[in-house]
């Protein structure tokens, strides 16, 4: 039979994750909070294993954090309640066709120290750089953008 390991609960979970308690606009969606781009501005600030509680008037969720990067969170369900009264729309489940236009938010560039790069437009914190070519920054962001709306698995 396997134990757990005595050293395992030591820390109390305040200590090891954080909760946030996050009340979003009316006219936001479901849909609108399960993208990982949603909590762009928060990617700093959130860890993963962190909680974060939803309040809207029609739904309430609590999410998990399950990865981060550069302007996205990804998340997944742990409890939802949504009211009878809520409009649901049905998601898309088709991917994001893949263009040769740099995604809205991005700048692609080159320097000599970095080669070409990708960086989101707002604030520009850098996906990538040292890439070989325009083309391959540009499917970086287009990946990046892609990851960041919750279509890229």
């Amino acid at each position: 039979m396997k134990t757990l390991h005595p050293t395992k609960m030591r820390n109390a979970a305040e200590y090891v994750r954080t909760q946030h308690h996050v009340i979003v606009d009316p006219d936001h969606t479901i849909e609108d909070v399960l993208k990982p781009g949603y909590w762009a501005h928060h990617a700093e600030r959130i860890r993963v294993y962190d909680l974060i509680d939803v309040i809207h008037n029609d739904f309430d969720l609590t999410l998990r954090v399950t990865g981060r990067g550069i302007g996205f969170v990804e998340t997944r369900v742990l409890r939802a309640w949504i009211s009878d009264d809520a409009e649901v729309s049905p998601s898309s489940s088709q991917p994001a066709k893949v263009e040769a236009d740099i995604p809205d938010g991005y700048v692609v560039d080159h320097t000599p120290k970095t080669g070409w790069r990708a960086r989101l437009k707002d604030g520009g914190a850098e996906i990538s750089r040292n890439h070989k070519s325009k083309s391959d920054a540009i499917q970086a962001a287009i990946n990046h953008a892609a990851r960041a709306q919750g279509i890229a698995a």
